[in-house]
């Protein structure tokens, strides 16, 4: 569908500020921790800005969609790299908005044809702009009317504060826990600094959901010793009609060890927030056991988020929850 005129405005403004951001090339001095804030002049929200690509491998620009996102985006940094590599959904599930700077065949018909329309003309690799939005539950999706305008902005202050990082280091870095430089719209257009304190918020809690007969149902079982397997990990695929935002689910797989066989394969969805659907896990896997009978020693995860969910519940049943980092899905 061809966006309307405002919005093709928009796109063309975009566009034309990401292209000017890889001629200026602010990741040659810019780290992705060198971060800095733009107030939304409609909303009053704040986006967290962060350059990628000081080694080279990905260019890009992403804005974090408030601070509970930024803070999101540094524990990542804080996780081993094969935790990331074996679950990227932790990236996604991160509200932001983000350009990279990709070879032609990364973008999709929908994305060329943009740039066609706009009468871009791009050549080189890494050199072509793609834009996408990120939202918990569902996959990379071009952005909508709003999100091209946030993320306008955003590139518009990264011009005038790029340069101005490049010559003084300690522009990015004001001293003082959580103290952040917040570029700040002024009524008559023009923007200021400002030195901020930004409060990280607390993460919203999991409301952990289990059945109690279930549980019930359990410690009435003998423990024969069985070792459970679980894993919790992105669908490879979308759901949803092709010409709208793809959706994603979730795989909670369950492997008795013993004798290699599956206990249980579940599809989860979120419908609400990723902490409601996490929520569902300790109740799901709880009914399959108690429905086959078995009262697990051990389980094995290797997700940091099942060695956070699962004990609450299992050790009421006298279950142990080990982290195992070689499964064997």
């Amino acid at each position: 569908m061809k966006p309307g005129r405002t919005e093709s405005a928009e796109w063309g403004r975009l566009v034309e500020a990401a292209l000017r951001v890889k001629e200026t090339a602010p990741w040659d001095w810019m780290l992705e921790t060198d971060i800095f804030g733009v107030q939304d002049p409609l909303r009053g929200d704040i986006g967290f800005v962060s350059v990628m690509g000081n080694l080279g491998e990905h260019l890009g620009v992403s804005v974090y969609l408030g601070a509970r996102a930024l803070a999101a985006m540094l524990e990542l940094q804080h996780l081993e790299p094969q935790v990331l590599q074996d679950y990227p959904e932790l990236v996604i599930e991160i509200p932001q908005l983000q350009v990279s700077f990709e070879d032609r065949n990364i973008l999709g018909v929908w994305d060329r044809r943009l740039l066609q329309r706009l009468g871009v003309k791009v050549r080189g690799s890494q050199a072509w702009p793609f834009f996408q939005s990120f939202r918990p539950g569902y996959l990379p999706w071009r952005p909508e009317a709003d999100e091209t305008r946030v993320l306008a902005t955003v590139l518009e202050q990264l011009e005038e504060v790029a340069p101005r990082a490049r010559h003084d280091q300690s522009l990015l870095k004001p001293g003082g826990f959580g103290r952040c430089l917040v570029r700040i719209p002024r009524k008559d257009g023009t923007w200021e600094d400002r030195i901020k304190k930004i409060p990280i918020p607390e993460r919203p809690p999991i409301n952990l959901r289990w059945n109690t007969d279930d549980v019930k149902r359990l410690e009435s079982v003998p423990c024969r010793g069985e070792i459970l397997e679980v894993d919790f990990f992105l669908f490879p695929g979308a759901i949803g009609k092709r010409t709208a935002r793809p959706a994603t689910a979730y795989v909670l797989l369950a492997l008795i060890q013993q004798s290699d066989t599956i206990l249980c394969v579940e599809l989860m969805q979120v419908t609400d927030t990723l902490e409601d659907m996490w929520g569902q896990i300790p109740g799901v896997l709880l009914a399959h056991l108690a429905r086959r009978g078995i009262r697990p020693a051990e389980i094995l995860v290797k997700h940091p988020l099942l060695l956070e969910i699962l004990p609450t519940v299992f050790e009421r049943v006298g279950t142990r929850v080990l982290e195992n980092r070689t499964l064997k899905k």
